[in-house]
């Protein structure tokens, strides 16, 4: 929808024609005129619709993958701790998830365990898999805006592997990755238009089946499976976080984001000092 009043907005610019893009209380994104110029307005509009008459399309199509350069501040936590840790600072131990630390009151395991990696392929997988689902994400809406809520998803996933597995030992930005893809098949299915209960369903069976896809590997890989399903259901939760107009709507970027992204790297900053401390 935000798209679309934006096309508008082209064309009445484009015409001198005066206006303002506003959001109503209730979500949608509408253009006020003045009196003197709707008439004018409302015909400019009515050409473009005609000359492109494809403008408007109801499908529900999966969004295409373009560039994108949101996911690229937040994948910047993951690699810059990952270089610390493979210049050999030692960092390890202070910030893997250690479920018997944990469970002590070490709780910014919990987060740091996210930016630490077992090796350059362990980094790429997670880096390059990460792109995808949060670029998919910012489609829909700015991923400073549900950053922070993927990433708590990720650490309750941690915390809950800690309860059930005593000896537990994880690191790895996966399962935040994990918890993405969750928070994605959550936003797809508010969305979609009440229909019956299975077509509102697909994007969670797709998000699972996909997990499933993902959560089988190696023992090089030191995939944590327990951690990646409950990253999923997690993030299926903190999908319900931001308001949903937000996400059929559409949200512009604006000052608040920069505020979003400088307090989560402020928060990881923290984590680490009290890790290593």
């Amino acid at each position: 929808m935000l798209r679309i009043i934006r096309d508008f907005s082209l064309v009445l610019s484009s015409q001198n024609i005066r206006h303002i893009v506003l959001q109503n209380e209730l979500g949608p994104w509408e253009i006020l005129v003045w009196e003197e110029d709707f008439f004018t307005a409302q015909t400019q509009i009515s050409l473009y619709k005609q000359e492109n008459p494809d403008w408007e399309n109801d499908k529900i199509i999966l969004p295409m993958l373009r560039p994108s350069a949101q996911p690229l501040w937040f994948l910047l936590i993951p690699v810059v701790c990952t270089l610390f840790q493979f210049s050999n600072y030692g960092i390890d131990d202070f910030g893997i998830a250690n479920a018997s630390r944990i469970l002590k009151g070490e709780w910014w395991r919990l987060f740091t365990a996210q930016t630490l990696h077992a090796n350059n392929y362990h980094l790429a997988s997670n880096l390059l898999s990460g792109f995808f689902v949060f670029s998919l994400i910012s489609f829909k809406i700015p991923l400073s805006r549900i950053a922070p809520f993927i990433v708590l998803a990720a650490a309750l996933a941690n915390l809950e592997t800690a309860f059930i597995m005593k000896d537990y030992l994880s690191l790895g930005f996966s399962s935040t990755v994990f918890a993405g893809l969750g928070t994605l098949a959550t936003l797809e299915v508010r969305v979609l238009k009440k229909e019956n209960l299975y077509r509102r369903l697909v994007p969670w069976f797709a998000a699972f089946l996909l997990a499933v896809f993902l959560g089988v590997g190696d023992e090089t890989s030191k995939i944590d499976i327990f951690g990646h399903f409950f990253g999923l259901i997690m993030g299926a939760i903190a999908g319900f976080a931001p308001p949903k107009k937000w996400i059929r709507w559409g949200e512009p970027l604006g000052k608040f984001d920069v505020f979003a992204v400088f307090a989560l790297y402020v928060f990881f900053a923290v984590a680490w000092l009290l890790a290593i401390a």
